[in-house]
């Protein structure tokens, strides 16, 4: 059967690398080229330092990376945060300026798809209609196991909605985490080998394969309520979002697909993805006649330590099942050897303790006196947010626990307390940027004495708390281990 179907990849998959040093954003966009992706899919607040609301050389050196490689930018992701005030949830019109916004942003780089994650209202959905239609900007709401999946009612409201407009400018988005045959061997093995009962947690791997979404989400849940133990309750909670759909679940709503997301997590020597149905996906897309973009998205871990292998297995996949795909003739890949993380974090997650390298030393206001010390950190989200969603931050300084209300925020030139930052939406943290958390010790601490220093920050993502991370917000704060340093003078 021919098709039309195009492949492109979504950077966001390698912005832990780009976080760690490891690659730049050039980098990424020269090894999605060498591998025949001519479309890019960005995740805007990961590369524009104030987006939606972006400057002129942002977009001058963004649209220069894709002159430079021959590709082009296919969709752009983002968020409406229904909890951006910590009182109360967004309204429906203020969701739809956050769309307006980021849909003028689209016009700005000719972006013509924008990727809506989480929950969204579907009366928010209708109100922006008007606005893409005038703007020429398509949106899709993101379909992905858990937090917006088939199953839940809200995702029905909206696709309801996007029946009854008859406009092609509203849609849906379908992220393949929904087709997953079975649980994966790395959950399933890395529970194991953390201590876990080997037959409780195969025992659990048999029954995803014999019961519903639905059934088996709630299982997990009751689970989560039920153990009292931690390593139980984590487990549970990272499989809570697995589903599984027949992929004919696609020509179902074939008439509604903007764009598709190509998750994947784990793939063979083979160059099969082990745990999602790519046959079945591929040929009802395929029978659906889809002719936009597949955009590689993967959240798994580097294969013989490269980060290119998985994509490269993918692509040979996706050759497999829809014939050769060009090769193109771009330089050589750069170096994706892993480079060494901080004590506590991981290669995928993020590093939430002081930067490394980052001075120790006392504050000091403009008349001089000296009112604490100063912490720095990155922010360990991944994607800038507006300072409403900074929700805290904790410094531990040998024994002693300095929490938000002994913390002031310098961010991007301006000095914060966390009780002004609730209401600041349009002052952002950038990934990838410092912010300075000021502790309030009046005279600060010796200098040249040695301490132990730990930091951790607190971001307030919606979807989080409301689909993904339900364990994470009933776990004890803990905090990182801390590193020996010297204050500085």
């Amino acid at each position: 059967m021919s098709h039309n179907i195009k492949r492109g990849i979504t950077i966001y998959s390698w912005q832990r690398q780009v976080e760690a040093g490891q690659l730049t954003w050039d980098d990424c966009v020269r090894a999605a080229a060498k591998m025949g992706c001519t479309g890019i899919e960005l995740l805007g607040q990961l590369y524009f330092r104030y987006c939606p609301e972006v400057l002129d050389e942002d977009i001058e050196s963004w649209n220069a990376l894709m002159w430079k490689y021959g590709t082009k930018t296919i969709a752009h992701d983002f968020f409406v945060d229904m909890t951006m005030y910590n009182h109360r949830r967004l309204t429906v019109r203020e969701g739809v300026d956050i769309i307006r916004r980021h849909a003028e942003f689209c016009k700005k780089v000719n972006i013509p798809i924008m990727r809506i994650g989480g929950t969204v209202p579907a009366e928010m959905f209708r109100q922006s209609v008007p606005i893409l239609e005038d703007l020429g900007v398509k949106m899709g709401l993101e379909i992905h196991s858990g937090s917006s999946s088939f199953c839940l009612p809200a995702v029905e409201d909206v696709i309801n909605v996007i029946r009854q407009s008859g406009s092609k400018y509203i849609g849906i988005v379908p992220d393949m985490s929904m087709f997953c045959k079975e649980l994966s061997q790395r959950m399933i093995q890395g529970a194991i080998a953390r201590g876990l009962d080997e037959k409780w947690v195969l025992d659990i791997a048999e029954m995803y394969k014999n019961v519903d979404n639905v059934e088996f989400r709630k299982f997990c849940n009751e689970g989560m309520e039920k153990y009292e133990d931690d390593a139980r309750r984590s487990f549970l909670a990272q499989i809570r979002r697995t589903e599984y759909y027949d992929p004919k679940i696609l020509l179902e709503h074939k008439d509604y697909i903007v764009h598709c997301h190509g998750k994947f997590y784990e793939m063979t020597d083979e160059n099969e993805e082990a745990t999602i149905d790519y046959p079945g996906i591929l040929a009802a897309l395929k029978e659906a006649e889809y002719d936009g973009y597949i955009s590689a998205e993967y959240e798994g871990m580097p294969i013989n330590n490269d980060i290119f292998e998985p994509f490269r297995r993918y692509q040979k996949m996706l050759d497999k099942y829809l014939g050769k795909y060009p090769d193109e003739n771009y330089p050589e890949y750069p170096d994706s050897r892993p480079v060494p993380m901080r004590k506590g974090a991981s290669f995928m997650g993020p590093n939430q303790n002081m930067r490394a390298g980052s001075p120790f030393k006392n504050h000091y206001e403009a008349d001089g006196t000296c009112t604490g010390v100063e912490v720095i950190v990155s922010n360990p989200y991944y994607r800038g947010v507006p300072l409403a969603l900074f929700e805290d931050a904790h410094v531990q300084i040998d024994d002693k626990l300095y929490g938000p209300d002994k913390i002031r925020v310098a961010v991007d030139g301006e000095i914060f307390k966390f009780e002004d930052m609730c209401d600041v939406t349009l002052h952002y943290w950038n990934k990838g940027y410092d912010a300075t958390l000021i502790v309030d010790i009046p005279g600060g601490l010796e200098v040249g004495k040695e301490y132990t220093v730990a930091a951790s920050v607190t971001i307030r993502a919606y979807y989080m708390r409301e689909g993904i991370s339900a364990f994470a917000g009933n776990t004890a704060f803990k905090m990182p281990e801390g590193d020996k340093v010297i204050l500085e003078a």
